[in-house]
């Protein structure tokens, strides 16, 4: 039966489920990296789904769908930037606010836009990149159906996201932006002696941010699901939150760890459809990715060393 269980299907199911996760969480890095808490990934992430999907709706172009849920994703993020850097009120409950009021706005323009809550009508989603053929029969063809199967069977987000997680590792250790930024987040008044405009600095990583969660909402509705379904992000931004806390603020790390939370879940999926031979509760499955974020942030977050100045308000003086 583990034959049965662990195919190809499997692997390649968990790199599709873990792009958002690991797109909002890349984005979560960023931010924190520059001193900047947000929690706001999860309404962040909702709205650029509705606005994904809303916008390809009237314009029939998914990929400017794409487009208008960054903007629209990056906008609540300027909200976040404004309350927390400039007006420095408490960064927790700014993006508590901004969870808030992404599920009121993205209802009240189902109704607008659509004229009744729930789902939306589908849409035209993206496209696989490679449409590769191959042996099928042998060793060889088992071989191949593997590689062809996770490797080459996904949509553009999904190489997108692994893009951002390689060259966000290269460019936080290897350049003087990468540099920069972690001294936003470590030492702003150091960052600020040596001429670091560390209040910008904040508002382009925050900003960023939204983009990020903007592109995991637009994966989620016009690469795997084709339609909008209000609160249809259901956890993943805090999912991706305890992902960048497991991967200690980096984005190779929250890549790699949101394959791991991508895995529970596609699991889990998968292994709802031998209900019937293990005869176990569907329920206890599908608890698996929350429980398995609660085992990892408790065995991880008293290790993890987050920088020194996150949260804390930049006073320049």
């Amino acid at each position: 039966m583990l034959g049965d269980i662990l195919t190809p299907d499997l692997f390649a199911s968990a790199i599709r489920v873990a792009t958002p996760l690991a797109l909002a969480a890349i984005g979560g890095t960023i931010c924190e990296r520059s001193g900047v808490v947000n929690i706001a990934l999860e309404g962040m992430m909702l709205a650029g789904a509705f606005a994904g999907v809303a916008v390809t709706y009237y314009t029939g172009n998914p990929w400017l769908g794409v487009l208008g849920a960054m903007v629209i994703s990056s906008l609540f993020a300027l909200i976040h930037g404004l309350a927390s850097i400039t007006l420095k009120t408490d960064q927790v409950v700014s993006g508590t606010a901004i969870n808030i009021l992404a599920i009121g706005v993205t209802g009240f323009m189902m109704e607008v836009l659509y004229g009744h809550p729930g789902n939306t009508d589908p849409v035209a989603k993206l496209k696989p990149v490679f449409h590769f053929g191959g042996p099928t029969e042998g060793f060889v063809g088992q071989v191949w159906n593997w590689i062809n199967t996770i490797v080459f069977s996904h949509t553009p987000i999904v190489y997108i996201a692994i893009f951002f997680a390689i060259f966000g590792q290269w460019w936080m250790y290897h350049t003087t932006w990468g540099l920069r930024l972690r001294a936003l987040g470590e030492h702003p008044k150091a960052a600020d002696t040596v001429g670091i405009n560390v209040i910008l600095g904040r508002y382009y990583a925050v900003v960023f941010s939204g983009a990020m969660a903007g592109l995991a909402g637009a994966n989620l509705t016009l690469e795997q699901v084709g339609s909008f379904t209000e609160n249809m992000t259901n956890g993943r931004g805090f999912i991706a939150l305890a992902a960048n806390i497991f991967g200690r603020w980096t984005p190779g790390g929250s890549y790699l760890a949101s394959l791991l939370f991508g895995f529970a879940e596609a699991l889990q999926i998968r292994l709802q459809s031998f209900r019937d031979v293990i005869h176990i509760p569907p329920e206890f499955f599908q608890l698996l990715p929350y429980v398995l974020t609660v085992v990892v942030l408790a065995g991880v977050v008293g290790r993890a060393v987050a920088p020194a100045a996150v949260g804390k308000p930049y006073e320049k003086g």
